[in-house]
């Protein structure tokens, strides 16, 4: 009679790891579905240029070389001086969506009528002397300057806040 009491611990024991295993199963196929992950950001490929024409016009013009589309809707851009820049390095501007266009003449903007930037798409920013401190110049710099010719500067691509691009641009005579 000793040997056979020693069996009914036993399966009541394995009869509440299993009852355990399965209450855990079934937890986490409820708490796994229940999750939310965020969106992927989207890996990118980008070149940048700046012009000054005929010293009373300039261009930024943004190269979308390889990679996903870039939602416009969804994606900042900030302008930040390197450290060529002595004044003004450490200041950023964040760009308006209004003023990046298809090109020079386009209405269409990612503000508005531009929802997506595709591989192979050119985007630009352009203005006159007199409206680049609102458009892309940030604080104590003159991207205009003569002694500014050489210089650099960073256009930093963000999506949900974190920097998926970022370009180096000379500025160009």
């Amino acid at each position: 009679m000793k040997a056979e009491s020693a069996v009914s611990p036993v399966i009541g024991v394995l009869l509440m790891l299993t009852l355990t295993l399965i209450i855990a199963a079934i937890v986490n196929s409820f708490a796994g579905g229940l999750m939310h992950t965020k969106d992927k950001s989207p890996v990118v490929t980008l070149q940048s240029e700046f012009h000054r024409e005929d010293g009373k016009k300039w261009n930024l013009t943004i190269h979308h070389i390889s990679g996903d589309p870039l939602p416009t809707c969804c994606v900042n851009l900030i302008i930040r001086p390197s450290k060529t820049f002595s004044c003004g390095y450490g200041t950023i501007k964040e760009l308006d969506r209004e003023n990046i266009k298809l090109n020079t003449s386009s209405d269409k903007s990612w503000a508005e009528g531009i929802s997506s930037m595709h591989a192979g798409d050119i985007h630009v920013i352009s203005g006159t002397n007199d409206d680049i401190d609102q458009k892309i110049q940030p604080p104590g710099v003159d991207f205009l300057e003569e002694s500014s010719i050489g210089n650099t500067f960073y256009l930093e691509f963000y999506y949900d806040r974190n920097l998926i691009a970022r370009s180096e641009v000379l500025i160009q005579p």
